[in-house]
């Protein structure tokens, strides 16, 4: 069976806290919206970033709760569950196995800038897979091992004696640390804790051919808490609490305050358009000023969002603070996982946009000397005047082309032509305001 798709530092202040852990959609280009761009001849194909295999016996019925919560985490759904939100799917190949792959583990596993291998393990896979799959997971283990970091492989047995059998089935396996299910915790939550913990996994391997944020390790995803003191403290204090208690997250958590003595408005700022932003919308936090301050800072600068509808009023007026593109969670049931989920599939879906785009410059499907503004959503006005700004205060050479990318689908009549209209008046001479079908609908242009 497969399945395709195309897709804490933590400080108290006043206002606001930070966490730290370590830990594309396309659609329909409409003709009106392609503008005739340069291009380049024969440029090499692009790799995709990154794709999921997943290994399992259909017949073992106690790994299906472990599927089901990774095809939601990362394909997305309509309806809520006890620990994972509402999403969109994320983009990202995966495909599931109960034989073995028609290629070589090598290269499948290449294929893709990363790639990551789970195997659930039970009794029938012990007792039913075939020589040729015990093969090739050997082979897939021994090529992970010695890609250094640019693959991962999991394999979760589903008791300690069933993880020893797995090892024993060829001597590569023996070597592979297992991840045993009871370090998930009770055994209620263990599907969407293994969830979570994929969802942090990949975000590492694709950060590993990123640039680290100064002073931070590669895969560091900043979480800005973003509330009002008068009335969303307890949830702050419970949000970080809840990161406290996933054993596996301790080595990608700091705490630590805004230091003494530092301009904390700019502070504020700059931890706001270097972060993912948690907003928890209590009932005071839309009239709060720096509150409202933090959610402009967010939309100006792009940052990837999510926010948490706390309210317990049942009629609220309109707001004017622009939460529009910002996916939304609840928890009306305390269940602060949630917003753990969706606040790393929010990083995920960030991060892989950023690797597409790398990996679109080493193929030459765009231009390595260009000038990039890149956004993983479609920017508002606020966001596209900034990244205009910027280009202007650019110290690149005059000629420099000046690219300003997000995903698609392309911005709805109307938006996208007043988009156009603002890059055409602040941005630089020549500023293209594209998305990756743009450039594929130019015959194969480039950038």
């Amino acid at each position: 069976m497969c399945a395709d798709f195309v897709r804490h530092r933590f400080a108290i202040t006043g206002h606001c806290g930070f966490v730290c852990l370590h830990c594309c959609h396309t659609g329909p280009i409409l003709g009106s919206e392609v503008r005739r761009l340069p291009v380049r001849e024969k440029a090499m194909p692009t790799p995709p970033p990154l794709q999921l295999l997943l290994f399992l016996h259909k017949d073992d019925k106690e790994v299906v709760p472990y599927q089901e919560a990774i095809l939601r985490a990362f394909q997305g759904g309509s309806e809520a569950e006890p620990y994972l939100p509402t999403s969109e799917d994320l983009g990202i190949q995966l495909e599931i196995f109960s034989t073995s792959p028609g290629l070589d583990a090598a290269h499948t596993l290449d294929s893709f800038c990363h790639t990551v291998t789970v195997v659930f393990v039970d009794r029938a896979l012990l007792d039913g897979a075939d020589d040729a799959l015990w093969d090739w997971l050997a082979d897939c283990w021994a090529h992970t091992s010695k890609s250094n970091g640019q693959h991962t492989m999991l394999a979760v047995p589903m008791d300690e004696r069933i993880g020893r059998l797995f090892s024993e089935k060829r001597p590569a396996l023996g070597s592979l640390q297992l991840l045993q299910v009871h370090d998930l915790g009770e055994h209620a939550i263990r599907p969407a804790m293994f969830a979570l913990r994929l969802l942090h996994e990949c975000r590492i391997l694709l950060s590993s051919a990123l640039p680290a944020p100064y002073g931070q390790k590669a895969g560091h995803l900043k979480l800005f808490i973003s509330h009002a003191k008068i009335d969303g403290l307890p949830l702050a204090h419970a949000l970080k609490h809840q990161i406290e208690k996933l054993g596996w997250l301790q080595d990608f958590y700091d705490a630590d305050d805004l230091p003494a003595g530092c301009d904390w408005q700019r502070e504020l700022e700059q931890g706001v358009g270097s972060s993912l932003i948690v907003m928890l919308r209590t009932e005071w936090y839309d009239g709060r000023p720096w509150c409202q301050q933090e959610v402009l800072w967010a939309d100006e600068y792009a940052t990837p969002a999510v926010l948490v509808d706390a309210r317990t009023g049942l009629n609220h007026p309109p707001s004017t603070l622009p939460f529009d593109r910002v996916p939304t969670v609840r928890i009306p049931d305390g269940n602060l996982v949630r917003i753990l989920f969706l606040a790393l599939q929010e990083g995920l879906r960030f991060l892989y946009f950023k690797r597409r785009v790398e990996q679109m410059k080493l193929s030459g499907s765009l231009s390595s000397t260009s000038e990039f503004r890149v956004f993983s959503f479609a920017p508002s006005m606020s966001a596209l005047l900034r990244a205009c700004r910027a280009l202007v205060d650019s110290k690149k050479p005059p000629n420099t082309p000046h690219i300003i990318l997000y995903p698609d689908p392309p911005l709805r009549a109307g938006v996208y032509e007043a988009a156009q209209a603002l890059v055409a008046m602040y941005a630089p001479p020549g500023t293209h305001l594209v998305t990756p079908n743009t450039l594929a609908a130019t015959k194969g242009g480039t950038l």
